[in-house]
């Protein structure tokens, strides 16, 4: 690992709960601000640097601050920068292109969620300095941050602070905000900004303090950069410390977000560091309590899990149940914050099993947008509520319909998924109901799980249709292998539609035994009758199953009629791009070459569907199949999963580093754009689900352990019915 990146994996238990870096490289900037992204679950911040850096990718993010963008319809704001601070020397402003670069350390502490960066500077002047820098967003709280920066001098130096907001920020080239309006004295700036098409207010505000040494103290800053500026002399061996207390509030958390804000930094300030610290330090240490996940032999694969938990912590959305996890988190400019299937088939169960309240804010966003799904439904003439492809702050289907080609920006792409990748329906329900499974929270199923499943079986009902040869057929689909568009009775849709439509039915029944004035009530505002429910069981069996008599289920009609590709030209390590790539879009098509398995998917969701020898038949047949080096991150820990169901675990564990090293180590050479949410989500369930074997049923748990050879001890805890379990499997 160390070979490929300078994130330092040293020997010991703290190696373990620690991202490092010890040199500053330049051409690897957007994938270390990325990996040292921090955030309390309501905002995350990027790791650029306090003072900037040429081509940086500086960025903050908060739920629910959306505006409207042209092609991919709307994103996340990027907040106002609140975690500057900018440094002179003897005249010459620090940054790390000027001045020499003598010495540089960066941390991440996952236990804390706090931000160190130590560098050893010499200014032009020649006055060597000491640097110290530290940040970290309170996660007991959805609004404070804080800032501090120490430094220090080999001789006596005049120093320059100056820290404070700047609405002068965009999203890769898109500007968000209006200034309402500012202000600043000796020792506080606030700001109020407001998106330019949703109209969202923003209040963010600081408190500034300086000890160490006595200075001048002056509020400044430009339009839209209120600031507080300090001036000292820094005598040699002494050190001076600036403390930067930040609140930010939206319009939609509180009814005047700038007073908010002010009063929090102000009230910040009067707490301090160290009580900030604490109170984020305990949150901190009460969700590892419930989310660790131990594993003994394995540096590498320990400090790559909880670094995954950790990113999947700071995005979940633990302050609001209106807002959820988009494919690259809160990390990044990636695919616009936009929330897809990855959400509830990769990154819900790690909540479900040890956060239930975060797992039940996640699909409880689903259940606000159910208007936004009625009414694509309803716009492709169907019934019920069919879900968004991408999903942003309404819940209606903002997937662009067409974006630029990468290779030729004259020329335009045509994306077809949110048109025709329809099986999120039943990923969403299918999260639903194992959530309900778990946790036993029968008010949610009752309230507003039913509802969600319920509406999503009238979509597929509506969608199914009879053909002459007696069954019901879903065409011109895209299954999660999105190598081959367009296709016919893609296994992975038609069996996930039918399992949904039998489960609604069974939900409809729970519901009507067990609390039957909800269903009394739900049924007349679906208009849902007996008919209704009969006609989805019918509708599941009628639709197209292949016959498999050897237990091979064939992913798409007419996938087996399509050309094999060697399996060396897979597997050639000295490869670096996809396998779409080098044969194109339709090349690809044309081949057996699969992005993700579409069936092995289908196995691990629904394990029943495949008795006997059939799971390791599918196994054998798929994942040589797989562009599993840089195809979707989605499958790698998927895939781990599968090999040990099929009894290899030693090939699982090389899925695993695929998985564990998509952000890390960067193998697909896009981590610059934010974490991948779902690799992330998914790692935890190739270690719980895979090498521990935890599996949960109506009758209870059981473990089926298949653990690597090197690994000694796996332990974690989940939820069981409102009942804490603690698993143990050892070698």
């Amino acid at each position: 690992m160390n070979e490929l990146r300078a994130f330092d994996l040293a020997a010991g238990d703290p190696a373990t709960w620690r991202i490092t870096e010890d040199a500053f490289d330049a051409d690897a900037q957007h994938h270390s601000e990325t990996v040292f992204t921090i955030g309390n679950g309501q905002l995350c911040v990027r790791g650029s640097f306090e003072e900037g850096y040429p081509d940086d990718h500086p960025a903050a993010f908060m739920h629910r601050v959306w505006d409207d963008m042209p092609v991919s319809v709307t994103e996340l704001a990027n907040l106002p920068r609140w975690w500057g601070v900018d440094l002179w020397f003897d005249g010459e402003r620090f940054r790390l292109d000027a001045g020499r670069l003598l010495a540089f350390n960066r941390s991440l502490d996952l236990r804390t969620g706090v931000l160190c960066r130590e560098v050893r500077w010499e200014a032009p002047s020649g006055a060597v300095v000491e640097l110290g820098f530290e940040r970290f967003a309170d996660f007991s709280s959805p609004h404070r941050a804080a800032v501090r920066v120490s430094v220090a001098s080999d001789r006596p130096v005049k120093v320059r602070t100056r820290a404070g907001l700047d609405a002068h920020v965009e999203n890769t080239g898109l500007l968000h905000w209006r200034v309402a309006g500012q202000g600043a004295d000796e020792s506080a700036a606030w700001l109020h900004t407001r998106t330019r098409n949703t109209g969202i207010d923003l209040g963010s505000a600081c408190a500034v303090t300086l000890d160490g040494v006595k200075a001048d103290a002056a509020a400044g800053g430009a339009d839209g950069v209120p600031t507080v500026e300090h001036t000292f002399q820094l005598q040699a061996g002494r050190t001076a410390t600036l403390t930067k207390l930040v609140a930010i509030v939206s319009g939609i958390d509180a009814a005047d977000p700038i007073a908010g804000a002010s009063r929090l930094a102000l009230d910040a300030a009067a707490a301090g560091w160290d009580a900030l610290r604490e109170a984020s330090d305990t949150a901190w240490r009460q969700a590892w309590e419930r989310s660790d996940v131990v594993i003994e032999g394995d540096q590498e694969a320990q400090l790559s899990l909880r670094f995954s938990l950790f990113q999947l912590l700071i995005a979940a959305p633990r302050f609001t149940e209106h807002a959820s996890i988009g494919a690259k988190t809160l990390s990044g400019f990636g695919y616009r914050h936009h929330v897809f299937w990855d959400t509830e088939t990769f990154m819900v169960p790690p909540f479900s099993y040890s956060q239930p309240q975060i797992a039940r804010n996640m699909l409880m966003y689903r259940w606000h947008c159910l208007a936004g799904a009625r009414d694509k439904a309803r716009a492709n003439g169907h019934r019920g509520a069919q879900f968004p492809w991408e999903s942003a702050g309404t819940g209606e289907e903002v997937t662009p319909t067409w974006v630029p080609d990468s290779d030729d920006r004259a020329l335009l792409v045509r994306i077809w998924t949110g048109d025709i990748e329809i099986h999120i329906t039943a990923d969403i329900a299918l999260a639903v109901m194992q959530y309900w499974q778990v946790t036993g929270d029968d008010a949610f199923m009752r309230d507003h799980g039913a509802e969600i499943v319920l509406d999503g079986a009238r979509f597929w009902a509506s969608a199914a249709r009879l053909e002459s040869d007696g069954h019901c057929h879903f065409r011109n689909v895209v299954g999660p292998d999105e190598y081959h568009d367009r296709v016919d009775d893609n296994a992975y849709t038609n069996q996930l539609a039918a399992w949904h439509l039998r489960t609604a039915g069974t939900v409809a029944r729970w519901l009507a035994d067990n609390h039957p004035g909800r269903w009394a009530e739900l049924s007349a505002d679906l208009g849902l009758d007996a008919s209704e429910l009969a006609q989805w069981g019918e509708v599941a069996e009628a639709i197209f199953n292949p016959a498999a008599p050897d237990g091979l289920l064939e992913q798409f009609a007419g996938y087996f009629d399509l050309t094999d590709v060697d399996p060396a030209e897979l597997r050639d390590p000295a490869r670096t791009t996809s396998m779409q790539q080098l044969y194109g879009i339709d090349g690809i098509a044309a081949t057996q070459v699969l992005k993700q398995p579409d069936v092995l998917m289908l196995a691990y969701l629904l394990p029943e569907l495949f008795p006997g020898n059939a799971l390791a038949r599918n196994y054998a047949y798929y994942d040589p199949r797989t562009d599993h080096e840089h195809g979707s991150s989605l499958g790698p820990a998927i895939s781990a999963v599968m090999a040990c169901r099929a009894g290899e675990p030693e090939v699982g564990y090389q899925h695993f580093l695929r998985a564990a090293r998509a952000d890390l180590i960067d193998v697909r050479h896009n981590a610059g754009d934010g974490i991948h949410g779902a690799s992330a989500g998914g790692l935890w369930q190739a270690v719980v689900f895979g090498f521990a074997g935890l599996e949960v049923t109506a009758d209870g748990w059981h473990t089926t352990p298949m653990l690597p050879k090197h690994w000694t001890r796996v332990a974690f805890c989940f939820d069981h019915h409102g009942v804490r379990q603690r698993v143990v499997v050892e070698a």
